[in-house]
């Protein structure tokens, strides 16, 4: 029987392989023991319980995928009869999730290649997972053509290192160093996209229809953007018209939220077209306008190419009073897109944008309102700093969200930048009912969960 083993490691004690092999065996029982034993477990043992098994789910990922990059080294793949190392997995592995197995699968054939040794003594190690390493996989060549002298295990050692923010994290610092050293590149890439955009629908044999589009990533952003601000959970009135006591929350799923989000915005946009309807105002024109920061060298350079800074003082030679204009980045989204420069110009010239000029630590200096905004510009700078629900853990989007008075205004606190935080539903009635107050600066909200440090009664000042 052929054997391998990664020559950066020093390899385990002798009877080792036998011994945890009868430990597997024993956990694997056990596991199936757990589900009528947990009535058994307090609240606390409960937490533990779901911490423990994620952790090891996902460390478990990270040893599958490097026993199958070992498999792979023996030619036990090779000599099988499966058509590669995600097919194998899969025939080891009967209903397990197919997207597991096959990201197992493909992780393992690149731990396979001595050229990503990096990546392999991560997951051994335990400093990355499994998914973040398929990302990183899959992102450094993309790099790599634009940072000629850059290193690739150190590039790929800087993405993993990124293990605790997310597969996310690292698609969106592709974008950033692209956006800063290979900007037309996004340019191309989001030109190419859209000349690949499909829209189409297929009837159901349950009688509804079935709608499929493939976007680019700017407009994917916008449509995102605009049924995200739509879909926010509604309260719905009490049926009985007598009844005085709270609503009702609102049942529908989130997918159905967003289908009556979409045809809202397809009825609305009709009837302007039609004149039939008058131009929307407020929540429904604000809420869905998308908010987009930027450089503002980036933006300016894209203004003046369409001819729409005519009215902006020049100096003594002609020129505008602008600065240099410097290499063009990418923008970010509320909801966390970036988009690059390219986009971000054509929708400055062909929408009403909402510019947030930002000073040191991103501090938004001055927010300007668009037509037709229902919130101010304070609501806007707030959604730039807090990005959505600041309770900790909470990833509610900021239009699902409400501005909270930290220190409450009956209670002298003022309807301010550094007195304001965004809370979702949910994590602003914790807040009011435990409490709870809040460190809030120009650049971000810090919550102190001790409870009844918020004042309750005119007058009161707890937390001094």
């Amino acid at each position: 029987m052929a054997h391998s083993r990664n020559d950066s490691r020093v390899p385990a004690a002798p009877g080792t392989g036998a011994r945890l092999m009868t430990q597997l065996e024993q956990f694997s029982n056990a596991l199936d023991e757990w589900p009528d034993a947990l009535w058994q477990l307090d609240e606390a043992a409960l937490a533990r319980v779901v911490g423990s098994m994620l952790r090891l789910s996902s460390r478990a990922e990270n040893v599958a995928t490097l026993a199958t990059a070992d498999a792979l080294g023996r030619g036990t793949v090779s000599n099988s009869t499966a058509t590669g190392a995600p097919a194998w997995v899969a025939r080891q592995a009967a209903g397990a999730d197919p997207v597991v197995v096959r990201r197992v699968g493909a992780v393992g054939a690149d731990c396979a290649d001595s050229r990503n040794k990096v990546v392999a003594e991560a997951l051994a190690t335990g400093s990355t997972t499994v998914p973040v390493a398929a990302a990183a996989l899959r992102e450094v060549p993309q790099i790599l053509p634009q940072l000629p002298t850059a290193d690739r295990d150190d590039l790929l050692g800087r993405y993993l290192s990124l293990s605790d923010y997310g597969a996310r994290t690292l698609r969106e610092l592709t974008t950033r160093i692209l956006g800063e050293y290979a900007p037309q590149q996004l340019v191309r890439d989001e030109e190419r996209q859209q000349e690949c955009e499909s829209v189409y629908w297929a009837d159901l044999p349950s009688g509804l229809t079935r709608f499929v589009a493939e976007l680019s990533a700017g407009h994917a952003a916008v449509i995102k953007h605009a049924l995200r601000a739509l879909s926010a959970p509604a309260p719905q009135p009490c049926p009985d018209a007598q009844h005085t006591g709270s609503p009702d929350r609102d049942m529908r799923t989130p997918a159905k939220r967003r289908a009556d989000a979409l045809v809202r915005l397809v009825d609305t946009a009709a009837g302007v077209l039609d004149g039939t309807t008058p131009r929307p105002v407020g929540d429904f024109g604000g809420t869905a306008k998308i908010l987009v920061t930027m450089d503002c060298a980036t933006l300016y350079q894209g203004l003046r190419n369409a001819g729409r800074l005519e009215h902006l003082n020049k100096n003594d030679s002609g020129e505008t009073e602008f600065g240099p204009m410097y290499l063009p980045g990418i923008g970010r989204t509320t909801d966390g897109d970036h988009l690059d420069a390219g986009t971000l110009r054509r929708l400055a010239c062909d929408a009403d944008l909402i510019p947030a000029v930002l000073g040191g630590d991103s501090e938004p200096l001055d927010v300007g309102r668009a037509k037709r905004l229902f919130t101010g510009g304070l609501r806007t700078a707030i959604i730039h700093r807090d990005k959505g629900c600041t309770f900790p853990g909470c990833d509610r989007p900021p239009d699902w969200c409400d501005a909270h008075h930290v220190r409450p205004w009956w209670a002298g606190g003022e309807t301010t930048l550094t007195n304001a935080a965004l809370l979702c539903a949910r994590h602003h009635t914790i807040v009011h009912r435990d409490l709870l107050t809040a460190q809030v600066t120009t650049t971000g909200v810090t919550w102190d969960p001790a409870p009844g440090l918020m004042p309750s009664r005119q007058g009161q000042n707890p937390a001094a």
